[in-house]
């Protein structure tokens, strides 16, 4: 059975980065992954600057 996570991904680089910071931090607690969704794009700034790409990604776990 699979359960479905759902967690925030940042990156000052882009929302692709972000994504991958989402899901790999989701492997390294130990998690199988094995699809995951971007539900939602976003991003902040801060100085006038575009300082970082944000996204919410549910991911599937066993």
């Amino acid at each position: 059975m699979l359960k479905m996570l759902e967690v925030i991904g940042g990156s000052p680089d882009g929302y692709t980065e972000a994504v991958k910071a989402a899901v790999e931090e989701i492997i390294r607690a130990g998690h199988i992954v094995h699809f995951f969704e971007v539900v939602e794009h976003r991003g902040s700034v801060r100085g006038g600057k575009l300082a970082e790409y944000q996204v919410k990604v549910k991911i599937a776990v066993e």
